[in-house]
């Protein structure tokens, strides 16, 4: 375990550096990864299927313990990010395709990096933890039912196709993992520590299969693309801070409450556009991935820094009092 031990660790503390570089691969040698795009919604499922396996009732404290932080981050969740992403569709007057892909990683529930990235940043962890498992297990229904709202504006979209494609994707995967991990809990536990390897590998494999399929397309408007999806990805950081301060939440809670708001299941969104959809539509959710990840990491090292920071500053003042 040792190993995975120290692999756990790498993807923790590299995690940016790591998605950029499949990123990379998959731009300049698409071949390499293309194989993956066939199998995205599967290694989306595994992602899920191993968040069942450590799910434990612990995860869910956070609703008794904080009710009103949860349930402000699920409103900001499935209710600010789909609009803001509706606006900057309108706003840059994107192509039907690309509005969708951006609709569509607004509606979806917080990524699982965003668990990584709130303890990267002294955050409150186990806020994260809940507020990412009640949006996912909420989003079979509220993914479609939002998205239908803003993007029925492009075209028609089935809600009970999509209902059953995320309650096939997301939610019997984390049921299997939750009843394995309740009935051979002690086999679980030996390989507990393969598991955020394993996911982890999981979600390159999304990111680097979405990239290769669209390389062509991605070269030709990955500026446009990666902008929008970064004042996405920004907005929800911003509203996240914002009501996290007015509402007088911790520091650790409004850092989480800003990273969960900000941070999207890129990995759903991208196998749902891929179904539904033209492979263009996955373009947001390949550029989502990379931009959560790379400004998330930044953002959290941002957090470290002003802790330590403040450390040293109250450090330095108790000498002096105590001199």
């Amino acid at each position: 375990m040792n190993f995975f031990n120290k692999l756990n660790g790498l993807f923790t503390n590299y995690l940016a550096w790591i998605v950029l570089a499949v990123a990379a691969l998959a731009l300049t040698m698409p071949s390499s990864l293309f194989w993956a795009s066939s199998y995205i919604t599967l290694f989306l499922q595994i992602v899920m299927f191993t968040m069942g396996l450590t799910m434990k009732a612990s995860d869910f404290a956070a609703v008794f313990k904080k009710p009103w932080q949860v349930l402000l981050v699920f409103v900001m969740q499935f209710g600010f990010m789909p609009f803001s992403a509706f606006l900057l569709a309108k706003a840059f007057n994107l192509p039907p395709e690309i509005a969708l892909g951006l609709i569509l990683v607004g509606t979806v529930p917080g990524g699982t990096s965003s668990n990584v990235i709130t303890y990267l940043a002294n955050g409150d962890v186990p806020l994260s933890i809940t507020a990412t498992s009640i949006s996912t297990l909420l989003a079979p229904i509220f993914t479609p039912l939002v998205f239908m709202f803003y993007g029925g504006e492009y075209l028609n979209i089935s809600f009970w196709s999509m209902f059953m494609s995320i309650v096939q994707v997301i939610l019997i995967p984390i049921v299997l993992g939750l009843v394995i991990n309740t009935l051979l809990h002690k086999q679980v536990q030996k390989v507990e520590g393969t598991l955020p390897t394993l996911s982890s590998v999981a979600v390159l494999l999304v990111l680097g299969g979405t990239v290769a399929i669209n390389q062509e397309t991605l070269i030709q408007t990955g500026a446009l693309v990666f902008l929008v999806v970064f004042l996405h990805n920004l907005s929800g950081y911003a509203i996240g801070y914002i009501v996290g301060k007015s509402t007088k939440a911790t520091r650790e809670s409004t850092r989480a409450m800003a990273m969960e708001t900000g941070i999207q299941n890129t990995g759903l969104a991208a196998s749902l556009a891929l179904q539904y959809f033209t492979p263009i539509t996955a373009l947001a959710s390949a550029a989502g991935t990379i931009v959560h990840t790379l400004f998330g990491t930044i953002y959290a090292n941002l957090c470290r820094k002003k802790d330590l920071r403040k450390v040293k500053e109250e450090t330095f003042s108790v000498e002096v009092k105590s001199a």
